[in-house]
């Protein structure tokens, strides 16, 4: 199935102006590197294939919930580092980029996800 939903769909943009504000980082430069987050999942393995097997993976199903126009999870915090380095991004990149999907998360849900952090990911 080809990827044809823009990446950046399940994030609503106010989400995404908040956080740039709140971290000092210019909103095209962070909406850029969601889009690339979510590029890279689609490119290995793909959404639905990387939630399958986080999904068998963990001990705790991280699928809080499935949307249209996205996954919603709660996973440990060691999935972080693994798109850092596939990004190339900074430390201030990387904590900007968590907290887009930890802000998304909760202004879908309402929740925190618990002990765990939360991923946001548009389905193709």
């Amino acid at each position: 199935m080809a990827d044809t939903r823009d990446p950046l769909a399940a994030f609503d943009d106010t989400v995404i102006e908040t956080v740039a504000r709140e971290r000092n980082i210019e909103v095209t430069e962070l909406r850029d590197l969601v889009r690339r987050q979510q590029e890279v999942v689609r490119s290995l393995p793909g959404v639905d294939d990387i939630v399958y097997e986080w999904r068998k993976a963990f001990a705790t199903d991280p699928l809080v919930e499935r949307r249209p126009e996205g996954y919603y999870l709660s996973v440990p915090n060691h999935v972080w580092p693994e798109f850092a380095t596939s990004l190339s991004a900074s430390t201030a990149e990387l904590n900007a980029l968590r907290a887009v999907h930890d802000r998304q998360f909760r202004a879908v849900l309402g929740d925190d996800g618990g002990d765990n952090d939360a991923i946001v990911l548009t389905r193709p």
